[in-house]
């Protein structure tokens, strides 16, 4: 009797870990560094945008685009609430770079773009399995620009006050 227990038994620890190893799964690995086109002041206005991942959740970013009257730009970093494993993730960001345009009508010598810092919340929002194409929208809020609304007025050119708030959407890829 003894014997038979002892085999039921050896045979009971023998099946756990083959069953262990059956449902063993790698786990998801997930890219984490990121590519992008759209609209907005992380773009450059109307540009493409690169996020390189630094830290866990901290990215480094850039980006270069058409900003109407000229290049535009900027740098700067954004901070993700959750981790790359979620499919949407808020995050802050700040930015530094082209966040305001002038354009004026018949008289294209006062065209210009102006630098400032920006300030931003919004979120990323990537699908599928693996997670590699999604979405990104943030609305900025410009907290310096060299956009100077009196300068231009005392020079004469009638001009309309620029908002201080920008919103930015666009398509984001990782790599």
């Amino acid at each position: 009797m003894k014997s038979i227990l002892s085999c039921v038994i050896l045979l009971v620890l023998l099946t756990i870990p083959l069953q262990a190893q059956e449902n063993f799964q790698e786990p998801q690995t997930y890219k984490v560094n990121t590519i992008g086109a759209g609209l907005g002041i992380q773009y450059g206005v109307l540009g493409v945008n690169v996020g390189i991942n630094v830290a866990p959740n901290l990215n480094l970013t850039g980006g270069i685009g058409t900003a109407i009257v000229g290049l535009g730009w900027n740098i700067g970093a954004k901070y993700f609430f959750l981790d790359v494993s979620k499919s949407f993730r808020p995050r802050v960001m700040a930015l530094y770079g082209v966040n305001s345009v002038l354009q004026v009508v018949n008289a294209s010598s006062y065209d210009k773009s102006y630098t400032g810092l920006s300030i931003g919340v919004g979120a990323q929002y990537m699908w599928g399995e693996s997670r590699t194409s999604g979405i990104d929208f943030d609305i900025m809020f410009l907290a310096t620009t060299g956009f100077d609304v009196n300068e231009l007025r005392n020079s004469g050119i009638i001009v309309d006050e620029p908002g201080k708030v920008k919103i930015s959407i666009g398509y984001r890829h990782t790599l």
